[in-house]
């Protein structure tokens, strides 16, 4: 996916039959598909925007109903698409909060500059978040928290850590 866009859910399924989707939101923040007036849907090598008729939410779903999409079988061919924005749409965050999106890619090194590997993912959870680092030899799982991460630095691509003793063998 281009660097350019954020992704903030992905149609599952049609709800009902007019023609609406059925979304799961990935964003921590379902509530700003109300303030969108388009969207960018990617699937594969498809890509398109499409304006949004109206949002509602039901359950822990968003709805969806897009501008000339009216039946079940029009939205049933929107299965699977990625709902992305562009980084301009993006919400500020508060300080020490980030998108996984910006994250993802980073190098990390101990904290005694020893390289750790590649941040490949951030398995959220209903607590902290876990970093998920690819190194040379393994896979390590580190608590995404305060204690932990000494420094982020975007502009040189490096996270640095001080994981507690034994997290590392785990």
């Amino acid at each position: 996916m281009d660097a350019s866009y954020l992704k903030i859910g992905q149609i599952t399924r049609f709800q009902g039959n007019k023609g609406e989707v059925r979304v799961k939101a990935t964003t921590d923040l379902p509530e700003r598909f109300l303030e969108l007036d388009s969207i960018y849907l990617k699937r594969g090598d498809n890509f398109k925007e499409l304006e949004i008729e109206y949002v509602r939410f039901h359950k822990q779903f968003v709805i969806i109903k897009f501008a000339g999409i009216d039946s079940i079988s029009q939205a049933e061919e929107l299965k699977n698409y990625q709902l992305l924005i562009t980084d301009s749409e993006k919400y500020l965050l508060p300080e020490d909060n980030y998108y996984i999106s910006d994250l993802v890619g980073l190098q990390v090194y101990l904290k005694n500059n020893d390289y750790l590997g590649e941040l490949i993912d951030v398995i959220t959870t209903a607590g902290t978040d876990i970093f998920l680092i690819k190194g040379s030899k393994k896979e390590y799982m580190l608590p995404a928290t305060h204690e932990m991460i000494i420094e982020i630095d975007f502009e040189q691509n490096k996270l640095i850590v001080d994981p507690i003793p034994g997290i590392l063998e785990l």
